[in-house]
């Protein structure tokens, strides 16, 4: 699997684009501050990866100027160059950045469950939550990366793979086995899909809402028909669920 930050997975996940570059608690003063250069570069390139999420989810990232991101951040072209070569590494900061703590999330949500199939319903929970609750993040990560170039697609990419280990990993419970590459690829593109299209309409609010049907869809491959249907069943979640409640603790 991908290698996390420790703090990707301790507290609040908190994505870029999840709180406004300009709020008063963020700004450095003018002139004579006292603080040391490398704590002045890290505010302004945390304030620039929270503004381009921002400017992006707004206005798409064809839109999405040097200006007005630089605006959105309170600082200066010159300290965009100082932290970026261009939009898109900007981009590749910020989309490695949310998804990084978002996959280890993911992660310990599944392998921390009592179970198989708990843990892909922990982990699909938490992915859509995580999603819904950060709706600018979602929509850049999720749609605003089909207009960049295949380079920081590739972050995608290894995003994506991360998801299909772990299915193609050895289970660690008896009865569950791992599968085929192609079909993991298949589950994790199909769960990727869904998600997409709701973002994309506007809907990243009701993500959710399809944590049961999700669920069912990852474990159909994982433990066949019956036995995925007779999980749903003992773990009290309705597959044809269109809402979630029934499963909230």
């Amino acid at each position: 699997m991908m290698n996390h930050p420790p703090e990707a997975v301790i507290g609040d996940v908190m994505l870029p684009g999840s709180r406004s570059a300009r709020e008063p608690d963020r700004g450095i003063k003018r002139g004579r501050h006292g603080l040391a250069p490398e704590t002045v570069a890290e505010n302004q390139r945390d304030r620039l990866v929270d503004a381009f999420v921002e400017v992006v989810a707004e206005h798409g990232f064809p839109q999405a100027t040097i200006s007005r991101i630089t605006h959105a951040a309170g600082v200066t072209k010159k300290a965009f160059y100082d932290h970026f070569a261009d939009r898109e590494a900007c981009f590749r900061a910020a989309y490695d950045q949310g998804m990084d703590l978002i996959v280890a999330r993911v992660e310990e949500a599944w392998k921390g469950a009592g179970s198989c199939p708990e843990g892909v319903l922990a982990a699909m929970r938490t992915l859509l939550e995580t999603l819904a609750g950060q709706p600018r993040f979602a929509r850049v990560a999720m749609v605003e990366i089909n207009s960049t170039s295949p380079g920081v697609r590739r972050g995608r990419t290894r995003c994506l793979e991360g998801f299909r280990t772990l299915l193609t990993d050895p289970a660690p419970e008896p009865g569950v086995a791992g599968v085929p590459e192609a079909v993991a690829d298949a589950v994790v593109g199909g769960v990727y899909s869904a998600i997409y299209l709701w973002v994309d309409a506007g809907r990243t609010a009701e993500l959710p809402e399809m944590v049961s049907s999700l669920t069912y869809f990852v474990l159909l491959p994982l433990l066949g028909k019956e036995e995925a249907a007779r999980e749903m069943a003992r773990m009290g979640v309705n597959a044809g669920a269109s809402d979630h409640p029934a499963y909230s603790s």
